[in-house]
């Protein structure tokens, strides 16, 4: 089965694969220019239903809250778009 993204879920499954696979949420917010990590949150659901990715909530030492990285599975790594 076909796996279609929306522009915006592809854009951060990019930012993801060419930034080494483990990004945080934070991060990709601020490098693609998005007014809120919510957004970029909104995608990232979108992307672990399709098992592209997954969460992980690291606890960050002096941090008020743990930190959301955006890991790649196998097959987000894998993926190609257009491969029907």
């Amino acid at each position: 089965m076909a796996k279609k993204l929306t522009e915006k879920s592809m854009e951060v499954l990019n930012y993801v694969k060419d930034n080494g696979g483990r990004v945080s949420i934070p991060e990709i917010t601020a490098a693609l220019g998005r007014a809120s990590d919510r957004s970029t949150g909104a995608n990232v659901t979108d992307l672990q239903k399709k098992e592209l990715v997954v969460r992980e909530k690291v606890e960050i030492e002096g941090a008020d809250k743990p930190v959301t990285y955006v890991v790649l599975t196998d097959e987000g790594k894998a993926w190609v778009p257009d491969a029907e």
